[in-house]
């Protein structure tokens, strides 16, 4: 079993639909879940709508390629596109930030709207 730690965002207008909908869908396609609270953040970019956020703990049996490419379509299911980052409203980010043990995306890892949900799971 492999070991991962997910953020998790929205800034669309149904983005406590989007977020809570997410929560769902992860528990039903990953193992030994837990979660953070759903909190607000304010875009990193200091223009963008407020997101809200969770960071989860899973486990996994698949390869990082192939929960990230899950991960992926999940976003594109629930409406992210290509075009989505230049507007400024994203409905799903799923973003692997530590698997097994690693930090993988270290500039994430190192922002408030992650670590926020972070320090809730390490207590």
């Amino acid at each position: 079993m492999n070991n991962l730690i997910i953020s998790i965002g929205s800034n669309s207008k149904d983005r406590e639909w989007q977020i809570t909908n997410c929560l769902k869908w992860l528990k039903d396609n990953l193992n030994s879940t837990s979660h953070s609270s759903i909190y607000n953040s304010a875009a990193s970019n200091g223009t963008d709508p407020d997101y809200l956020n969770a960071v989860m703990k899973a486990k996994c049996k698949e390869s990082y390629e192939e929960i990230n490419k899950k991960l992926k379509d999940y976003e594109t299911v629930c409406g992210r596109t290509p075009l989505s980052k230049q507007t400024g409203e994203i409905p799903m980010d799923l973003d692997i930030i530590i698997w097994n043990g690693n930090i993988i995306r270290e500039r994430d890892f190192n922002q408030e709207y992650f670590q926020t949900g972070w320090r809730q799971l390490e207590k």
